[in-house]
């Protein structure tokens, strides 16, 4: 494991611990303030969170190599793991996008790896930005043949 590969799992190990706290807001007001930009902003735990993935993300894509890039992906795709919502596996579903920023570095021999990861993501967590996802590995999987 690459030091880009270990320090992207521990920013996620990390936020599944600290990330997982009890939350004070109810299940209506999350989707209020996620999905109509009104409302209450993310918990700073979330945000802080975020923007780690953001940067660790553009470090990888950068600096890393295929490997890093194949790794992190993977990670990305295995949260949310659990088809009951919670406002942390929204934050997880949203980290979809940085995952399209690792698509081309993915080795051509793991794009269906990738794909498979896809398909184990519950359906409740694909919004438009796993679509995306979706679209940018079909896109890179025609290139590749």
């Amino acid at each position: 494991m690459t030091e880009l590969t270990d320090k992207f799992k521990r920013l996620y190990d990390k936020y599944a611990n600290i990330g997982s706290g009890p939350r004070k807001r109810s299940f209506g007001e999350l989707f209020k303030g996620w999905f109509s930009g009104k409302g209450r902003e993310a918990l700073p735990v979330d945000t802080e969170f975020m923007a780690c993935v953001e940067e660790q993300t553009d470090k990888i894509r950068d600096e890393g190599d295929a490997e890093d890039a194949y790794n992190a992906v993977l990670l990305i795709l295995s949260k949310p793991d659990t088809k009951k919502f919670s406002e942390q596996d929204i934050v997880y579903a949203a980290m979809y996008k940085n995952a399209i920023k690792l698509v081309p570095k993915i080795p051509d021999t793991e794009l269906a790896r990738v794909n498979e990861a896809m398909d184990k993501v519950p359906k409740q967590y694909r919004f438009p930005v796993y679509k995306e996802l979706k679209e940018a590995l079909k896109e890179r999987s025609e290139t590749q043949k």
